[in-house]
């Protein structure tokens, strides 16, 4: 999907999974995603140190199809040209998903002083620990590009070390938090369980809960109904 996040495991340690790992398999190895943003409680799986930089090759579409506009016709009409590899530098967070899973109880106090008058986070990291306990592969990281490219340029990778920063308690970090995860603050934080249980619908609930914990690629979540 695009303008999409992906919150991926995997067993090679190595960022965007889905290209890089021949093994990756979709349906068990996003553990969440979501639109136009990186929720909250997946960044408080990381810190600036878990943030890499790795240069990826794109191969090539061998049955990638190019055109180009006949101004003779007015028609766009196929090309020639054919597709190649591509070299790309990604940055984006990577870590072993035991450390991830530490990390991410470890900034459960700085996020609930944080967002203190949104409410505590604590069951819905309990679900998200679950979810990514639950998931296989050794390293956890977060395909973000897309969202990257909704920034302005050179804007999002100083915002994301400092949302990551405000994980171990510092003072700042509150601002880069809401911009990357896209909340609606200024209003209580909805139950983890808003999904499973008689709630009256509230369209601000249903967007933070969405932005704090992502929602399900193809595998199951434990805070979405089982289809």
């Amino acid at each position: 999907m695009p303008n999409s996040s992906y919150l991926c495991t995997t067993d090679r340690e190595s960022l965007y999974p889905s290209t890089t790992d021949d093994g990756f398999e979709p349906d068990t190895g996003v553990v969440a995603y979501d639109v136009r943003c990186v929720p909250l409680l997946w960044l408080a799986l990381f810190r600036p140190a878990d943030i890499r930089t790795e240069t990826i090759l794109i191969e090539a579409d061998p049955d990638a199809t190019f055109y180009e506009f006949d101004e003779a016709t007015g028609d766009f009409v196929e090309t020639d040209e054919e597709d190649e590899d591509e070299e790309v530098e990604a940055v984006a967070p990577l870590v072993a998903k035991d450390l991830a899973l530490a990390q991410l109880d470890a900034a459960l106090p700085a996020l609930n002083r944080i967002f203190e008058a949104e409410g505590p986070l604590d069951e819905h990291a309990a679900m998200l620990r679950d979810a990514v306990a639950a998931a296989p592969g050794k390293f956890i990281t977060v395909e973000l590009d897309e969202i990257e490219g909704l920034w302005e340029e050179g804007a999002f990778q100083p915002a994301l070390r400092a949302a990551l920063a405000a994980m171990d308690g510092g003072a700042a970090g509150r601002d880069e938090l809401v911009a990357i995860a896209q909340l609606r603050t200024g209003r209580t934080f909805p139950p983890a369980r808003l999904l499973l249980a008689d709630h009256e619908p509230v369209d601000d609930d249903y967007w933070n809960l969405s932005r704090l914990l992502g929602a399900s690629f193809s595998a199951p979540v434990p805070w979405e109904p089982v289809a």
